[in-house]
């Protein structure tokens, strides 16, 4: 090879692993805090649910046949009606469900969804906390390809009317959703193959935010994986850009509404659901936050209010933005959360 194809090769070499070294400290660079001082706060486990999240009795869940087998599990799926319209459409929850091939009763991981967007996430810690724990644990991956917040519905609403009819819709999926794990809860405490003590749930997004709500109201849930998700839901609202940002310019722009109407709106609709008003029910010892430092949908605000609700739990600060911080659950960013929320939940199970 001629000297100077020879320089060029070396040259391009050397640029691409730069490109590559560059992507993935970009992945995983973080700012680690907590646990934070407890300060006043003082944990009491949630005696009773909001009467917006009770549940409606026991509910059949139908489990498949195998669908498919690993080494240390057998793969099925469930089943079940929604005590709303969590479902989607046809108001069905559906969930894969990876079941210990091992005897006697094992932990469980359930694995919230990102509703209507990416399964990757989900997908990635479902089956890798599965391949981890060599039949040590019971996972659950819930389903959910139909979108809590239908955002291009709602910011082409016609009339302000239709557009305060489906965000109060949006509300009532979010209030099932966090309804239907509860009776998913009940459901795996009947289960022999469950150890009903040793629960834990992974959020991501707005199911970070389902999670947080879900543990203010039900004490089964005994540790937590929060990333990406925040408090203070009608500051969110009212921030948030992308596409819950093109439905508050739609709005404001429409329907002539002020930036305190707006918030005042969704304050009204998901008080009952915001983190802030469970503060102390929270084992902030059980709880792993991780956030964005540069997240351009949950305000650092909203994220410290989470935060500060929770106790001030072990918290991982991404120096990324809001959807580039899932990158440290791949290989681009070298696994480096994925491998910190095994390590979680290893500890705390």
């Amino acid at each position: 090879m001629c000297p100077v194809c020879n320089g060029l090769l070396v040259y391009a070499q050397r640029l691409f692993l730069l490109a590559l070294l560059v992507l993935s400290s970009g992945c995983v660079a973080h700012l680690q805090r907590g646990p934070g001082p407890v300060g006043d706060y003082r944990y009491t486990p949630p005696l009773d649910a909001h009467p917006f999240f009770e549940t409606n009795g026991p509910i059949d869940i139908e489990v498949s046949e195998p669908i498919d087998r690993t080494r240390f599990h057998e793969i099925v799926n469930l089943r079940f009606r929604s005590n709303g319209t969590h479902g989607g459409p046809d108001g069905i929850v559906e969930a894969v469900y990876y079941r210990s091939r091992s005897p006697g009763a094992k932990k469980l991981v359930i694995v919230l969804p990102i509703w209507g967007t990416s399964t990757y996430p989900p997908s990635r810690i479902s089956r890798g906390y599965a391949r981890r724990s060599r039949g040590d644990a019971n996972i659950i991956w819930v389903l959910g390809t139909y979108p809590l917040f239908p955002w291009s519905g709602l910011s082409s609403t016609a009339t302000e009317e239709e557009f305060i009819e489906m965000a109060q819709a949006s509300a009532d999926r979010y209030r099932s959703a966090v309804v239907d794990l509860r009776s998913l809860l009940d459901w795996a405490e009947t289960q022999p193959n469950i150890d009903s003590s040793r629960i834990a749930m992974v959020g991501f997004s707005m199911s970070a935010l389902v999670t947080a709500t879900l543990m203010g109201n039900d004490p089964r849930v005994s540790a937590a994986v929060l990333m990406m998700g925040a408090a203070d839901f009608a500051e969110i609202f009212t921030v948030c850009g992308a596409r819950a940002g093109e439905v508050r310019e739609h709005v404001l722009t429409e329907f002539g509404w002020s930036l305190e109407r707006y918030h005042d709106f969704f304050q009204g609709l998901f008080a009952p659901a915001d983190p802030i008003g469970y503060a102390g029910r929270y084992d902030p010892d059980r709880i792993f936050m991780i956030d964005a430092a540069f997240d351009d949908c949950m305000p650092r605000s909203a994220r410290d209010a989470l935060w500060h609700a929770t106790g001030r739990p072990k918290r991982l600060t991404l120096l990324s933005r809001h959807k580039s911080g899932f990158y440290s659950l791949t290989p681009l960013g070298l696994n480096f959360v994925r491998r910190k929320i095994y390590a979680f939940l290893d500890e705390h199970l």
